[in-house]
């Protein structure tokens, strides 16, 4: 069974089993990989926008983390893409400066959260 390092901040377990639960045992292994990949392009997207200072892309991007980030229960990342929403809206470049190590940190808890987690059976976290 895969440790993670850290849980993503105000991670609501509930919620993350509850999206599981729903898709059921034989959808979860889909739903987990498209998750990892949708986090991967998303923590691509972030980076490449935000050097670009490209904030069309970066406002999408947020509306992505918003919902991962929701829907998942990682709740601290669904309130740093609102966040960052704002900033982009704004073109506020210390506010995205601010934001960016703080969204990065949080994608990579939950991408190992998704990537520890099995398609059935008890979770390790």
């Amino acid at each position: 069974m895969q440790r993670i390092a850290q849980l993503p901040g105000r991670f609501d377990r509930a919620r993350f089993l509850r999206l599981i639960e729903l898709v059921g045992p034989e959808v979860s292994p889909t739903l987990l990989a498209q998750l990892v990949a949708d986090l991967d392009r998303c923590d691509r997207h972030l980076t490449e926008a935000s050097r670009a200072r490209d904030w069309v892309r970066l406002r999408e991007t947020s509306h992505d983390l918003v919902a991962l980030g929701g829907s998942c229960g990682a709740l601290a990342l669904h309130d740093l893409a609102q966040e960052l929403n704002s900033a982009a809206h704004d073109q506020d470049q210390a506010a995205l400066a601010g934001l960016t190590a703080g969204i990065a940190a949080e994608l990579t808890a939950l991408r190992d959260l998704v990537r520890a987690t099995p398609a059935t059976g008890a979770v390790p976290w």
